[in-house]
């Protein structure tokens, strides 16, 4: 009788407890991705998904770096706590017009860039490459720096030899999400040409002088 009891008051429980989990389970899977857990064993993330910043390299005279971007994304509720420090920047490195390589929050970090599939890296260049959002091309630079290309392919090239990843594994915002990002001006297929082993083809590209940042 006691043992029927026992199993009587923890059937609820056991029952509770899976529909939390289960409800825990379909909403970290929608907020990170299919396989967030990954994140959990600190294991390989699924692969890489490109953005750009939709904006001017500067705002108010201040340059638009991984600073300021944590600010903003700190403004829209974005928190991640990581080995004692909390970090908001959504994206795991940014890419300014000159080159230069800034850390977002770091690779072992779920990120916050792609809804569904932030269990991939985020990487944002610096600019506003949309034709429809910037016709006039007043937000600079309106198309990748040939600097940004270089220090995307060879951010991307060592990330893919860390992680195994395959060029099969490199994708833009636009496909995940109905999005512009990273605009039409982003020379995807030279890039995903660059990676394969060819040198990226400069087409389209600003040339130097029309950089902007």
């Amino acid at each position: 009788m006691r043992s029927t009891h026992w199993r009587n008051n923890l059937a609820p429980g056991v029952l509770a407890a899976a529909a939390l989990l289960t409800v825990a389970w379909a909403w970290a899977g929608c907020r990170y991705g299919p396989h967030w857990y990954r994140f959990l064993s600190r294991t390989r993330p699924r692969g890489i998904i490109i953005h750009h910043t939709a904006s001017s390299g500067w705002r108010d005279g201040k340059l638009v770096d991984a600073a300021a971007i944590d600010r903003d994304h700190a403004l829209r509720g974005f928190v991640c706590p990581y080995h004692g420090k909390v970090y908001h920047i959504g994206y795991h490195y940014l890419i300014l017009a000159d080159g230069t390589v800034q850390p977002g929050r770091p690779e072992g970090a779920p990120g916050a860039h792609t809804i569904g599939h932030n269990d991939y890296l985020g990487i944002c260049l610096v600019g506003n490459f949309s034709s429809l959002d910037n016709p006039d091309s007043k937000m600079q630079p309106a198309r990748p720096t040939p600097k940004q290309l270089e220090s995307l392919l060879a951010l991307i090239r060592g990330l893919m030899s860390k992680y195994d990843f395959e060029v099969t594994d490199i994708h833009r915002h636009r496909d995940f999400w109905q999005t512009e990002c990273p605009g039409d001006r982003f020379p995807f297929a030279q890039v995903i040409e660059g990676l394969r082993g060819a040198s990226p083809s400069t087409t389209g590209v600003d040339s130097p002088g029309h950089q902007g940042v």
